[in-house]
């Protein structure tokens, strides 16, 4: 039975989540932000902006085996635009996104610290749309595929779990093989119980579109690759014939949004299905292209990873095999670049992309294409003076889970003389900044707090518009602090475990949202954590 039309119009729109109540809490004025401390000039990491529209690759190589090829130069690859030869601006080796060995890494923080640009691996287990005995496959793959890795694992690598509840990190980015087999054997699987009558499509297609676009905006600051192995079935296909007119559009802007969002983080896509189910890829033209737009007729979960330059795996007897495939994939990738031929100006369009080796025993494979021009950005507030759907929508997803988010680090500090005032502390180059008046100039921000208990029960929720104002330095539109912080109050006292912050730069969309612990982290028995009580 397919989706109903309104149900999957509410999906599409990425209004799903908690809109009201989050909606009530803002604060109708801006309330200043404080810079922090003046010292000296912003450092040199502001980016200047051209209209080049430069389309970035990361392209695996294999030969005729399955093996990584990484000794390859450019002019060993032809990339076709539309059918259309383009000229390659640069190539990057696999060798150059190698990480340095033998360095631990034990969170997101010390990824970007420590590995900034270093290729990583997302392992996702889906409990929104896999049955039960599957679920426990893939839980025993996964361990054969770790068990035959050594103590450090050759990327660092997350690990989570979605259901059609919540988001959860089992495990922050770690290197240790050993702290991903705790999580594992320490999460506690959510019996699918929709799957054993009735419809449950609306909210699975919430659920994965939900998952999709947290991981890609979490991760959008590590400018790294990353591979994504999201191991189960993901949202069921739905063809967008049956559909409504304004429905079927709804659904398409939705999938240009996730692909877009996955291209924009570097997020390659590929799923594992442990129940054996073939998956049939999009039809190709005698000249290799994919015919049309790959989301144009029945959309499936597998062509997001197609779309992605991800491949879709499936058979119940080589799962922790595909698994080690996918992660090999990600350490032998090339990045290359070019600007298109022709100006691409035609919205929403989709544009295919062919990556031939001038060496016929070689195969490329990367992403499909692109569509030309994003959705364009939501109003950063509604008419109304509300927030607008997406803002709401970005906020509470980020808000719902643990996952840091990088686009925006932050770092939170108690205040010693006031326990339940936190100075939120974050880099000026992450802000838009407009002058306002000679010298001067302001940033707005939105910051969502709220704190939980041990269960993972909200307890309190403060949510406000700031407006940061700073001192312009000698170059235009560049502030003179690197640093501006913002105060924000919320109580704390006892059964408050847990504070969660989450910061939207609202002109950029970027997002920030890091977590406070007022008790030990492994005395939670929060859902949010998918760990069993007391054992994490």
């Amino acid at each position: 039975m397919l989706l109903n039309n309104r149900n999957l119009l509410a999906i599409t729109v990425l209004i799903v989540i908690s809109t009201v109540t989050l909606h009530s809490v803002f604060a109708q004025q801006p309330q200043p932000a404080i810079p922090a401390e003046q010292s000296g000039p912003a450092p040199n990491t502001y980016t200047l902006q051209v209209n080049a529209q430069a389309v970035v690759l990361d392209v695996v190589v294999t030969g005729k085996k399955g093996q990584i090829v990484n000794n390859l130069s450019k002019d060993d690859f032809q990339v076709y635009e539309d059918k259309v030869p383009q000229i390659i601006r640069t190539l990057d080796a696999p060798q150059s996104h190698a990480a340095p060995a033998n360095i631990p890494i034990n969170s997101t923080v010390e990824l970007d610290k420590l590995e900034p640009t270093a290729p990583v691996t997302i392992i996702v287990l889906d409990e929104i749309n896999t049955r039960f005995e599957d679920e426990a496959f893939a839980r025993y793959s996964l361990k054969k595929f770790l068990d035959t890795q050594g103590d450090t694992l050759q990327q660092p690598t997350m690990f989570v779990a979605v259901s059609l509840q919540r988001f959860m990190v089992l495990r922050d980015y770690t290197t240790s093989k050993q702290e991903i087999l705790s999580a594992l054997d320490h999460h506690l699987t959510i019996y699918p119980w929709h799957l054993q009558g009735g419809s449950w499509k609306t909210e699975q297609y919430n659920a994965a579109f939900a998952s999709l676009m947290e991981v890609a905006e979490a991760t959008a600051g590590h400018p790294g690759h990353k591979s994504m192995i999201w191991i189960g079935r993901g949202f069921p296909a739905v063809d967008p014939a049956t559909l409504s007119p304004e429905a079927g559009d709804a659904l398409k802007t939705a999938i240009e949004t996730c692909t877009n969002s996955l291209r924009d983080a570097r997020v390659v896509l590929y799923t594992l299905d442990p129940a054996g189910v073939p998956y049939v890829p999009a039809e190709q033209d005698a000249d290799g292209f994919y015919e049309d737009d790959p989301f144009g007729g029945e959309i499936d979960f597998n062509e997001m990873a197609a779309a992605t330059g991800g491949h879709s795996f499936y058979g119940r007897n080589d799962v922790d095999q595909l698994i080690a495939a996918s992660t090999r994939d990600a350490a032998g990738f090339y990045t290359l670049s070019y600007t298109p031929s022709v100006a691409r100006t035609d919205a929403k369009a989709f544009h295919n992309i062919r990556v031939v080796m001038k060496d016929p025993n070689l195969r490329a494979a990367t992403r499909e294409g692109y569509y030309a021009i994003a959705p364009p950005p939501p109003p950063d507030t509604a008419s109304n003076g509300k927030l607008s759907d997406r803002q709401v929508f970005d906020l509470t997803v980020a808000a719902q889970s643990m996952m840091i988010y990088d686009a925006v680090p932050l770092t939170i500090t108690r205040i010693a003389a006031n326990p339940n005032q936190f100075k939120v502390g974050f880099n000026s180059a992450d802000l838009v900044w407009q002058e306002t008046t000679p010298g001067k100039l302001t940033a707005d921000i939105t910051i969502l707090v709220e704190t939980f208990d041990k269960k993972g029960k909200m307890l309190n929720r403060t949510a406000e518009i700031s407006t940061a104002q700073v001192a312009e330095s000698s170059t235009p539109n560049v502030p003179v602090t690197p640093r501006v912080n913002l105060l924000s109050t919320i109580p704390t006292q006892p059964p408050a475990a847990r504070i969660r912050f989450v910061v939207r730069i609202d002109r950029n969309q970027k997002l920030g949202a890091a977590n406070f612990f007022l008790v030990d982290q492994k005395t939670l028995s929060d859902p949010t954590t998918g760990l069993t009580p007391g054992k994490h």
